[in-house]
């Protein structure tokens, strides 16, 4: 799929005009920083940013450094990241600090087939680094961008991923990626505010297992232990079948959330 010098240069224009009078003053743009770059990327990965940004702050107050991320505990790791959700983000985040620290000396790789093998780092996590951090010339591309390329050069249809990343990358002006990538995220997002993209829709939260799992992490959180009877009965007023229950602490020992003592069969955070 071709898309013409013309139908280029027109869509950046378009896009960086846009940006520059719409632009948001976000925390994590004030810098370059590795570690406040990942951090606002895996935050903001389905959560509003409005949502994200006070909880970032909060973040970057008690864990400032990669080094110090590193070197809380599990427990402290989820209790500020707790009302986020997807609580296995936070702790690759731990993890991928941990190996940083063991593997490069602190250093977060500038390199994306390394930063790959780190924990929680995927195609679009690893360019968003290159880019944001290391300013390399890359396309950076989330659901959002995916659907303004599909509207706007291909009827709709969101192109196959080597083509879309052909297009993608096509797009980026030179030496501007940073500003490209952060304006078309800016405007993508607008657009589905508008509706002028469709939103999917999304499954019901409550009575969902991450819904159940996330509370079990709170009461540990606020309770170092606890007895697989005391969260049954945490459980109760949901009238949630004990089967689904100890598949979902199942499902949480096999993710390293939770672990349990084998003598008493109490849980605690991993």
């Amino acid at each position: 799929m071709k898309i013409s010098q013309k139908d280029i240069f027109t869509f950046q224009k378009e896009i960086l005009d846009w940006y520059h009078l719409n632009k948001r003053d976000l925390p994590w743009r004030k810098d370059r920083d590795a570690y406040h770059i990942l951090i606002s990327e895996v935050m903001l990965q389905q959560t509003q940013v409005s949502r994200v940004i006070p909880k970032y702050e909060v973040w970057i107050k008690v864990f400032p450094t990669l080094e110090s991320l590193a070197q809380a505990s599990s427990r402290d790791v989820l209790k500020y990241w707790s009302g986020l959700g997807y609580n296995r983000r936070a702790l690759y985040l731990h993890k991928f600090a941990k190996e940083v620290f063991e593997r490069y000396q602190g250093k977060v790789p500038a390199d994306e087939k390394v930063l790959l093998t780190l924990p929680g780092i995927g195609e679009y996590t690893g360019r968003a680094l290159l880019c944001f951090a290391f300013d390399k010339q890359v396309a950076v591309i989330d659901t959002n961008i995916k659907k303004v390329i599909a509207v706007r050069f291909n009827k709709g249809i969101v192109p196959e991923k080597k083509d879309l990343q052909e297009i993608a990358q096509a797009l980026v002006p030179q030496g501007k990626a940073y500003d490209w990538n952060q304006a078309l995220m800016d405007y993508a997002g607008a657009m589905l505010k508008e509706h002028k993209i469709p939103i999917p829709r999304q499954s019901t939260f409550k009575d969902s297992d991450r819904f159940y799992r996330g509370q079990i992490v709170k009461a540990l959180i606020a309770q170092p232990t606890l007895s697989q009877k005391e969260i049954a009965n945490m459980f109760e007023k949901f009238s949630l079948p004990r089967e689904r229950l100890e598949k979902i602490i199942l499902g949480m020992k096999k993710d390293k959330l939770v672990k349990e003592n084998n003598k008493t069969g109490a849980l605690s955070i991993a």
